[in-house]
């Protein structure tokens, strides 16, 4: 015989079914019984399931359009059918549904049970009942300040379960508590407390079996049936289940009350059973409260490690933000020039304080502009914007970062220089584009971060710094964005290796315009123009007095392109092409 719980908005229903097969849907039955659903959201034909051998259900997808989602298990596509234990929980559009085997156990030889706790999503039991023993005042009032006292006990101390114990015997006036939880097909003993200061904790396996069967409390007066009862000198048990979040037996609160000097038997009334049975409920709320605060906190620790602390406040309300998406996003990709010939020169200890203090500094400034670090590679760093929070100038501030990156660089390379034996450098590489973004780890290590082709271009447009000896460098989709409110340049279209078609390249000035910037900007375009036309000639004479000026350091951009220009003009039959071809990764 089958439970069936339902809840759709504020609606609750719950009845029961003898067996065979039993559908759901918001159409009408044919031939099958059916329980219709008031649920838009669900197919006419949604759902077929029937009761199978041991504690199985069957589920059918009877929708030709929805899934339904079963709880810890793959959703049943459209069409399809699968077998799950019970009990089960069931998302059917926005109905939940709880199938569990239901078992109506008589009060034969002395075996009670009391109505199950509520659980969540469920209907609430009917008020009203007969027969209710009378509570006075004082008495209730002591029963609350107990349970509020489990409540509030620490789990990972064990107090939980030991006030739990204590409770039993102190609160109901029980001979003996004690706390079991189920762990592995195992029964082991958390918690005991004895009227009597003693330390025996002996429990009935039978009854702790019916009550992970049944997962309600039942109590017992052992007197004249349990042949171990007169031994053990027990007069009555009771036991209580403790529920984990899929409505599974995780534990139980198990009390005992013994024979009484001349063999008089002191039998467990039904409110002192469902007092235990709301002692259980509350060690299920202290678990329950428990893991909450485990997975929060296992969550900030996560998210800090990437994000500023006013957006891991978010996702820590919201989690689901962290859920895989395609979005438009900026990504930027950093690496420390010359790494591997600055760590020959370094003992071991000093190159990992070297590249600490140096990613501390970025990492700083990459947070500062409401960037998300995704990871670091060696001696380089992996930032996006524009997730998991929507950012509308995500492009400018991956570029302000970079600006404030560099100028973090004359502090560090006056600390290091000595030591390192050349200037420090830094290259970056930033594009904009539409990625996968999402947990790309696994579910024991998190990682957060993007995966597509806009992440890849990212990585060879900070590779292409190093060959054009310029220190930022953005792709023409992120400059675009931009809308000239930053200094920039045009250098040229490229083609990477492993990467299809041709990429506009700009350089990011890093400090303020000043005149000779903009006239070398505006002269490199000029010639930039009429080399991509053909007019090689023309664009040596704009070129030549930024190749022979009087600098500390010339414009290798500058001299790259009079380099091409004066390849096509002694090879004039050779085809020519403006791309710039960068097969190097």
């Amino acid at each position: 015989m089958l439970r069936i719980s339902l809840a759709y908005k504020h609606a609750k229903t719950q009845f029961t079914h003898a067996g065979g097969p039993l559908e759901f849907g918001r159409g009408p039955e044919r031939g099958i019984p059916r329980h219709i659903l008031h649920d838009p959201s669900v197919s006419g034909d949604q759902l077929r399931l029937e009761e199978g051998p041991s504690n199985r259900l069957r589920l059918w997808n009877l929708s030709k359009r929805f899934p339904v989602r079963v709880s810890g298990a793959e959703p049943i596509d459209p069409g399809m059918e699968c077998e799950v234990p019970l009990p089960a929980r069931l998302t059917i559009g926005e109905t939940l549904l709880l199938a569990e085997a239901w078992h109506p156990l008589a009060e034969a030889d002395g075996l009670c049970t009391v109505e199950r706790p509520f659980q969540p999503g469920e209907p609430l039991p009917p008020s009203g009942a007969s027969n209710q023993e009378s509570v006075d005042a004082a008495t209730l009032t002591r029963w609350f300040e107990a349970v509020l006292s489990v409540q509030r006990a620490s789990v990972s101390s064990g107090e939980l379960y030991q006030q739990t114990a204590k409770a039993v015997v102190e609160l109901i006036g029980l001979d003996r508590g004690i706390v079991l939880l189920c762990k592995n097909g195992k029964r082991e003993i958390v918690a005991c407390h004895n009227q009597s200061g003693g330390q025996e904790s002996l429990f009935s396996q039978g009854v702790v079996d019916q009550v992970c069967e049944g997962r309600r409390t039942f109590y017992q007066d052992l007197s004249g049936t349990a042949p171990y009862a007169s031994l053990l000198e027990l007069s009555a048990v009771v036991a209580a289940p403790i529920l984990n979040d899929d409505g599974n037996v995780a534990g139980v609160v198990y009390g005992t009350r013994l024979l009484r000097p001349g063999g008089l038997s002191l039998s467990i009334r039904p409110l002192e059973a469902k007092l235990v049975q709301v002692l259980a409920t509350a060690v299920q709320s202290g678990l329950a409260r428990a893991e909450s605060e485990s997975q929060a906190s296992r969550r900030r620790i996560q998210f800090e490690q990437f994000f500023s602390p006013e957006l891991s406040n978010e996702l820590d309300r919201d989690p689901s933000l962290l859920e895989g998406k395609e979005r438009e996003i900026t990504i930027m990709f950093s690496d420390i020039r010359g790494f591997s010939r600055v760590s020959e020169r370094l003992a071991p200890a000093e190159t990992c304080q070297f590249a600490g203090e140096v990613m501390d500094r970025l990492t700083v400034r990459v947070l500062e502009y409401g960037g998300v670090v995704v990871s670091y590679y060696g001696d380089g760093m992996l930032a996006m914007w524009n997730a998991p929070t929507n950012q509308p100038q995500h492009a400018t501030l991956a570029c302000h970062a970079a600006s404030a990156m560099i100028a973090e660089l004359p502090a560090l390379d006056q600390r290091w220089h000595d030591r390192i034996g050349v200037h420090l450098g830094i290259g970056i590489g930033i594009n904009t584009g539409r990625a996968l973004v999402g947990n790309t780890g696994s579910r024991t290590k998190f990682m957060y971060g993007p995966q597509g082709h806009a992440v890849n271009l990212a990585s060879r447009v900070e590779g292409a710094t190093k060959q054009m000896e310029v220190p930022v460098l953005l792709t023409g989709s992120t400059h675009a964005q931009l809308q000239g409110v930053l200094p920039t340049r045009r250098l040229c279209q490229v083609r990477f290796a492993g990467i299809d078609g041709a990429v506009e390249l700009y350089e990011l000035h890093t400090e303020a315009p000043g005149p000779s910037w903009l006239a070398l900007r505006d002269a490199y375009e000029s010639a930039l123009g009429h080399y991509e036309q053909g007019q090689f000639a023309e664009a040596c004479r704009t070129l030549y007095p930024l190749a022979t000026a009087k600098s500390e350091k010339l414009d290798f951009p500058s001299l790259s392109l009079v380099g091409r220009c004066i390849e096509y003009l002694c090879n004039p039959k050779k085809p020519f092409d403006p791309i710039v071809e960068l097969i190097r990764k």
